[in-house]
């Protein structure tokens, strides 16, 4: 069976869920089916054309509000018919739930994503209903979606572990971060600069104030968002208090594996914990929900559980207990490294993208032939 596969988003951004429909296309490529995108521009573009994308740019910005639903309908629906689509994947909503209407109309089957547990309880609802099947990236989110009676699949994200390494041999982009030091202790944290991730972001920045080893301590910031001006506000105070640049703020990156294998720890959650622990580095997790901790083989099973602190958590993160979990960490280096290089081979054994991207394909399959059979799923 040939898949022709429509990949529904609201855009082309840099966050977990763009990146993960890239990453899925791979294997999804390399098992012969085709690929398209339906949804609006933006920073990533070029690596959906590089990933063998076929894209097919759906802007409604300009369309007054209340003819917006019925153009994008028109829209997805045209793209499905013309290009002989045979399932809809979509992620997001609203996008999702108009794409899906269409595909339903057309008699073509529909898998919906759930990322996490952010999306709008009657949105959500009412995207699962139009499809045939609903895949949750974590335990907690689908237990989460179960108690609203949304029936799901686990299947997590997917890591190539070919593209995420760690390279050590690989010069820093200068261009980048021209005034860190070349010997400088760096901690990085991965996130979108919004809500609950912009909050933790700020409490890793003020743990910074009160650790005074490493004396060559920086801290790079990768991400933006609704709350980046308060992150960037908050670093201009600290640098200025210390008298030195050691708090970075990059922005968006559409590339962050440079990030990832220029640090000695990564602070992140989610996708961004599995894409850092896949380049060798050792990971503090701390996500929407809250804190995890640093993440040792004894807490791997707990961390997957948990989806990294992003879906459910041990405890509230403050910024003392985050200045204790830092300066426990880098007080040893050599243990640090270990702890880097341990989570690259589970990384690699559990979350493989070709295994990750057989799943899905297994289930796309499943559908299709029960919507020929006419089986409701």
């Amino acid at each position: 069976m040939t898949s022709r596969i429509l990949m529904v988003l609201d855009s082309m951004g840099t966050g977990g869920t763009e990146t993960h429909v890239l990453s899925i296309s791979k294997p999804f490529l390399a098992c012969g089916a085709r690929l398209f995108y339906a949804g609006a521009d933006g920073p990533i573009h070029q690596e959906f054309v590089k990933a063998g994308f076929q894209i097919h740019l759906v802007e409604s910005k300009g369309v007054p509000l209340p003819e917006r639903k019925k153009f994008l309908y028109d829209a997805y629906s045209q793209i499905m018919k013309q290009q002989g689509i045979t399932i809809v994947h979509v992620h997001m909503t609203p996008s999702g739930i108009i794409a899906a209407s269409a595909a339903r109309e057309l008699g073509i089957p529909v898998v919906f994503t759930m990322h996490g547990t952010y999306y709008p309880r009657e949105e959500a609802t009412e995207l699962a209903q139009l499809s045939d099947a609903v895949i949750s990236v974590s335990k907690p989110v689908e237990r989460y979606w179960r108690a609203y009676g949304i029936a799901s699949t686990v299947i997590s994200n997917g890591i190539d572990p070919e593209e995420f390494g760690p390279e050590p041999g690989e010069a820093y982009k200068p261009q980048v971060l021209p005034d860190l030091p070349e010997h400088a202790t760096v901690v990085t944290y991965v996130s979108r600069l919004a809500w609950q991730k912009a909050s933790v972001c700020n409490m890793v920045l003020r743990a910074t104030k009160t650790l005074t080893e490493p004396e060559d301590l920086h801290i790079v910031v990768v991400g933006t968002g609704a709350q980046a001006h308060h992150v960037q506000e908050l670093a201009r105070n600290l640098n200025k208090m210390k008298g030195s640049t050691y708090v970075h703020i990059v922005g968006e990156q559409t590339d962050v594996k440079p990030y990832y294998r220029r640090s000695d720890l990564v602070i992140g959650t989610g996708r961004v914990a599995l894409e850092a622990m896949a380049c060798g580095k050792p990971l503090l997790a701390i996500g929407n929900h809250g804190y995890v901790g640093l993440i040792t083989p004894e807490l791997y099973a707990m961390a997957w559980d948990y989806y990294f602190g992003d879906h459910d958590s041990i405890e509230k993160p403050s910024p003392a207990l985050i200045a204790e979990a830092l300066k426990r960490a880098l007080a040893d280096r050599g243990a640090l490294s270990k702890i880097g290089e341990q989570g690259r081979a589970w990384v690699s054994s559990q979350f493989d993208i070709f295994q990750k991207g057989q799943e899905i394909l297994d289930l796309f399959e499943r559908v299709i032939t029960s919507k020929e059979g006419g089986v409701s799923q």
